[in-house]
């Protein structure tokens, strides 16, 4: 967890602290409805900590989906069965399916996509739905089979 997500945890977590806190009594001569002004800074409170933790629910859905979904970066080469990719983060190397055509062997490049949960061959496959990024030529040693 990063200290920013730890900061906002913890921020939430006060908060919900406050809103369980027992309230002291009042008079209800300043009342409005039945609700003091203690009651509304509670209310308001109770809004802000629940808006807070449904957007940091969005936020963090989408940014694990979208930024640390399934993408690999790492040199494409020329395989037996056709294009690979020779994975920087795992060093395994995925046979390419799908939306190959902006790929060019020789090239490091970022795509997203789906890893297959069966493949046939010597190596799982990635069908490639965007390539994100060219990064230009790479040193890419033959693939290892």
């Amino acid at each position: 967890m990063t200290v920013g997500h730890r900061n906002l945890l913890a921020m939430v977590a006060a908060c919900a602290l406050l809103l369980t806190a027992t309230a002291t009594a009042q008079p209800q001569s300043g009342t409005i409805g039945g609700v003091t002004g203690g009651d509304a800074v509670a209310i308001g409170v109770a809004i802000a900590v629940i808006g807070a933790g449904i957007g940091f629910g969005v936020f963090y859905a989408v940014h694990h989906v979208v930024h640390h979904g399934h993408s690999l970066d790492g040199c494409a080469v020329s395989g037996a069965n056709g294009l690979e990719l020779q994975n920087r983060g795992d060093q395994q190397t995925y046979a390419l399916v799908g939306d190959t055509a902006g790929i060019k062997p020789g090239k490091r490049v970022r795509i997203s996509g789906k890893k297959e949960k069966k493949s046939r061959g010597a190596h799982p496959q990635f069908l490639v739905e965007k390539l994100n990024k060219d990064f230009g030529a790479c040193n890419a040693e033959p693939s290892i089979r």
